[in-house]
């Protein structure tokens, strides 16, 4: 404390009423020349009003609502966040999993999808390779496809020379996509892509973000017992909030500028007045679906979601987790070599003639 400080202090001090002042000389002095057993009692009252606050606060940092919510903020600021998909599908007439890992850098983002099925007691399966650079361009590739060439050629979809050019074609080879060849493919498509740009994403994404802070509509049906040393959460929906989220939505820049990119993804008021609890949690009953959310126990970071779906009619069975797998930029690589997606058409164009005139 400075001098000044103290001169205020004092200067406060002398200001007091001379009656305040003797109270307060008469209260210390009371308190100085009370027996042991009453400074004993008052020191605990306040040693125990301090920890009870400190506990209060810690209640509400490990409340099952807090958790959940710094779980989803952390996933959304992580830099150069990875994240994990893994999916499986069975029913009477197919089985199937994939798996699809996503990964991020400075320099772009970059995708593997892996697909395997089985289908009508035939094994398919596939890998998709995507890279998008920070340009707005995107590279694919695709691999470990013979199982699916195998099924397509058997059904007929594709002559059995075609899909062994086509092989010859993707294999270790990146296709590359830009806006113009997306527009040449498709209009909407093309100008989907441009409109998109770097600014317009970074509108749509603040917005969305800002306007789940004030309407964080997931909510803890109930706390389950921990796994692993994790908190384990069974999700549910909040109706009123999640309408408040998508009305709140609607009215932003991001909202406006996603509807001039993509006017097919307009929000009826319509259907934000159908959102409602009884829809949501008879529509979560009937689709026989479990949500869990898995965060770590001191510092609440995001471990896993899983979702279980059961439908009981159909016999089907959909179990999906997503999670995070940490930060692995050197994942993201942009190919030194591609041909063009108007070659690529070129090509498996010839292809196609080939082989129906012969």
């Amino acid at each position: 404390m400075t001098e000044q400080d103290k001169s205020t202090e004092l200067a406060g001090e002398n200001e007091l009423p001379a009656e305040v002042k003797a109270e307060r000389v008469s209260l210390i002095k009371k308190f100085k020349g009370a027996p042991k057993r009453t400074k004993l009692i008052v020191a605990g009252a306040t040693g125990f009003l301090l920890v009870s606050g400190g506990v209060s606060a810690y209640a509400v940092y490990q409340s099952p609502d807090v958790v959940i919510a710094q779980a989803i903020v952390s996933l959304v600021t992580e830099k150069n966040p990875s994240y994990e998909v893994d999916a499986s599908l069975s029913s009477p007439s197919l089985d199937g999993t994939f798996k699809l890992s996503t990964y991020s850098s400075d320099k772009g983002t970059a995708l593997e999808l892996n697909v395997n099925a089985n289908v009508a007691g035939q094994d398919v399966g596939a890998t998709l390779n995507a890279v998008a650079d920070n340009k707005g361009d995107f590279y694919l590739n695709l691999a470990n496809f013979s199982t699916l060439a195998n099924l397509l050629e058997q059904t007929g979809f594709l002559p059995s020379q075609s899909i062994q050019s086509l092989s010859t074609l993707l294999t270790d080879t990146w296709v590359k996509v830009s806006a113009d060849d997306l527009g040449t493919a498709s209009a909407d498509l093309g100008s989907a892509s441009t409109c998109l740009n770097e600014s317009a994403t970074k509108q749509i994404s603040d917005d969305l973000q800002s306007n789940l802070r004030g309407n964080f509509f997931v909510t803890v049906k109930k706390e389950l017992a921990q796994e692993d040393g994790n908190r384990v959460f069974s999700l549910t929906l909040d109706a009123a909030k999640l309408k408040s989220f998508v009305s709140s939505f609607k009215s932003s820049k991001g909202y406006a500028q996603l509807l001039k990119c993509q006017p097919t993804l307009a929000l009826e008021d319509e259907t934000i007045n159908s959102i409602s609890q009884s829809v949501i949690d008879e529509g979560i009953e009937k689709s026989g679906a479990t949500v869990k959310l898995y965060a770590t126990s001191f510092d609440h970071k995001f471990v896993k979601l899983s979702a279980d779906i059961m439908d009981k009619q159909s016999g089907q069975t959909v179990n999906l987790t997503f999670k995070s797998i940490g930060s692995q930029p050197e994942k993201v690589v942009i190919p030194a070599q591609s041909i063009s997606f108007t070659e690529f058409l070129t090509t498996f164009y010839s292809t196609l003639s080939a082989v129906s005139t012969n």
